[in-house]
């Protein structure tokens, strides 16, 4: 299926490209992409490295999630299947997710949740336990920093469609809809707080390591604000 003209802007808004080659791609090998996005973000560190690049790959999953209850499609596959292009914008080392056109599927609403577990398991965790045997490093953190980006698409989608984005949550915070993820990570990050609640105030337990990089600021959010990066 190839994504049309409108679709390519909104994936574009999530920093995601369907049909374009990477200019400057990671590396498949993943010791050598550890060591490019090091270089890139600029950190002596492999675990803020990591966590860096699953602030950049969250808003892919975010933007499956939109595509999956707005437009009624998705890319299917598993991380393998992605490619990552490393770009500027306004000077900041960014990354671009690069998805194979052919791989855009239609689907109903019914077969919404369906498409939500393919993307939690075979793009998120599949990318989380890839990266997890060469970096030393807590999946609550890389999921705290995919999971952040989705409760803030819920929160403004909750604005408009109040009903369907409680059943999408309740479907979420589900631990048995995560399965053979060992646990619903969104119940852990949310717990019994509210969406407006979960963008309007300190959530997360574990800091993404952004005041680790010096192109980034600590976040507003933080849960360790005072823990300077050069203290």
């Amino acid at each position: 299926m190839e994504a049309s003209p409108e679709l390519k802007l909104i994936l574009a808004h999530y920093s995601v490209a369907a049909g374009r080659t990477p200019e400057a791609p990671l590396s498949h090998d993943m010791k050598t992409a550890v060591l490019q996005l090091k270089e890139w973000c600029g950190s002596v560190n492999d675990g803020a490295a990591v966590s860096y690049f699953f602030r950049q790959y969250a808003l892919f999953i975010t933007a499956q999630f939109d595509l999956i209850v707005n437009h009624g499609c998705y890319f299917k596959g598993s991380f393998s299947d992605l490619r990552f292009n490393q770009v500027r914008n306004y000077g900041f080392p960014l990354l671009e997710t690069h998805a194979a056109p052919e791989h855009l599927a239609m689907i109903s609403d019914t077969g919404r949740f369906a498409a939500m577990h393919e993307v939690l398991y075979e793009q998120a965790d599949r990318a989380i336990q890839e990266f997890r045997r060469y970096v030393k490093i807590s999946p609550i953190i890389l999921w705290e920093n995919i999971l952040g980006s989705l409760l803030w698409f819920y929160a403004n989608f909750e604005k408009r469609q109040p009903r369907r984005a409680a059943e999408d949550l309740e479907w979420l915070l589900e631990t048995e809809n995560w399965k053979p993820i060992k646990t619903s990570y969104l119940a852990k990050l949310l717990g019994n707080s509210s969406l407006e609640a979960a963008v309007t105030r300190p959530l997360r337990k574990t800091c993404c390591l952004y005041k680790e990089l010096d192109a980034f600021e600590t976040c507003t959010f933080c849960p360790q604000p005072h823990l300077h990066k050069n203290a």
